[in-house]
């Protein structure tokens, strides 16, 4: 039986739902506001903490973990990304709001991006559990490298069409035509969004919603390990996005327009990684994969690091080139861990694993912009010349990164794939499900 033949119904809709929720969040989150905070004053601490603001309002999972079973998967998302389209429309006008100092502009812009992922971060506990009930295991590799295919394509697709609005002069009616573009895409990924059917019954739900401790959730050995595993992984690449680019402002001098090109580059790596993992994923497990994804990540933490201390010239092409390989390898991690999430997470309590889950690795993702901000504002004056090299802010935090990479390449030995569990049914005496088992 061909794999396609047992995805499940309303498998194109997700991947729809994909390609226009990454045109929005891309210009929203991404290189387009980043810059446009940029054009403000924003301090290296204040652009890591507009990409932080994501991932630690993922705690909000933790709440929305205990409704999800009674509304249901499409009702929860359709709440959340049809609330936060409000903010993305704030967004979109801020730019020609009329009357507005520099610092307020960067304040409300601050307080919309707020507002966005404060409704994303609570809606968002019901996506992962909703794919897993929807999608079979057999499938599980081909189908996630197929939608973050549709995901990556639509990252590419925002940032050519803000490089293209965004070509030479950069004013405020070029921002705002691209937030608008954002603003367009997030309404018609709600239409895919309620074309997506619900993956589980009520009962199913209930499963899934069962309360486990999270005291019995983080002894759980494998979930430990990869728990720890992936918030290492966050902590070293959440901030690379958004100091790249302000790199390339500061220090390369690079116009608006050429930034996003090359960081489109990023995601035509992606797909191509993703073209490679597809049909391999489920035969071979995840585990090799994360391997190949962090040594990969760690090569291109180390081209950036030569590049800052001068060692490689700051040529386009070979901005380009970090940016292909980053973005391959990224891929190739980012659905191999996915796959390994879900296989590793009992049907009992899912729910509150997938959230314990994404809040804690989001820790890291989200700490991580604003420690580095932090250091970079901190080194700001240091510019130390040996020779050929060069020591500034920038070659200490990428060679940080480096380190980190190499720490988490160690720790992909001690994951625990596909592991049994065991689950319980509750008993008047203890009314705590059972946690899987080794």
């Amino acid at each position: 039986m061909k794999a396609a033949s047992v995805y499940p119904p309303g498998a194109l809709n997700v991947n729809g739902f994909s390609f226009f929720n990454a045109v929005s969040f891309q210009i929203v989150l991404g290189p387009p506001v980043i810059l446009f905070a940029k054009s403000l004053g924003a301090s290296s601490f204040v652009l890591g903490t507009i990409a932080a603001l994501t991932p630690l309002l993922n705690i909000l999972q933790l709440l929305a973990a205990r409704f999800l079973h009674r509304a249901g998967y499409r009702r929860f998302v359709l709440a959340g990304w049809g609330a936060r389209t409000f903010f993305v429309f704030c967004i979109a006008v801020l730019p020609l709001w009329p009357g507005l100092s520099v610092t307020a502009r960067l304040g409300l812009l601050l307080a919309a991006l707020f507002g966005f992922n404060f409704l994303r971060g609570f809606s968002a506990g019901a996506w992962l559990p909703w794919l897993t009930a929807l999608v079979p295991e057999q499938v599980r590799g081909r189908f996630l490298s197929r939608d973050n295919a549709f995901m990556h394509v639509g990252c590419l697709t925002a940032l050519l069409l803000s490089a293209w609005v965004m070509t030479g002069t950069v004013e405020a009616g070029e921002y705002a035509a691209v937030f608008g573009i954002g603003l367009l895409s997030a309404l018609v990924s709600l239409w895919f969004v309620r074309r997506i059917p619900e993956a589980e019954s009520p009962e199913e739900r209930k499963q899934s919603g069962i309360p486990v401790p999270w005291g019995a959730m983080l002894r759980y050995p494998p979930f430990a390990r990869l728990l720890w595993f992936t918030t290492v992984y966050m902590t070293l690449i959440g901030s690379l996005g958004v100091f790249t680019v302000e790199y390339l402002v500061v220090r390369g001098r690079f116009a608006e327009s050429t930034i996003l090109l090359l960081s489109g580059l990023s995601f035509v790596g992606a797909l191509a990684g993703l073209a490679i993992t597809a049909p391999r994923l489920d035969a071979t497990g995840s585990k090799p994969w994360l391997r190949h994804g962090i040594s990969m990540m760690a090569g291109v933490i180390a081209g950036w690091f030569l590049l800052a201390a001068g060692l490689l010239p700051g040529w386009p092409v070979l901005v380009g080139m970090l940016n292909f390989l980053g973005g391959l390898g990224g891929a190739v991690f980012g659905v191999a861990n996915t796959r390994i999430v879900m296989g590793s997470v009992p049907a009992m309590g899912r729910n509150h694993f997938f959230a314990v889950f994404t809040v804690v690795s989001g820790l890291g993702l989200g700490g991580a912009p604003m420690v580095w901000g932090a250091m970079l504002d901190a080194l700001g004056t240091l510019d130390v010349v040996a020779g050929p090299f060069a020591i500034d802010r920038y070659t200490v935090y990428f060679a940080a990164l480096v380190v980190l990479a190499w720490l988490n390449l160690r720790l992909v030995s001690g994951l625990h794939e596909g592991a049994p569990v065991v689950t319980l049914p509750p008993t008047a005496v203890d009314a705590r499900p059972a946690v899987p088992v080794e």
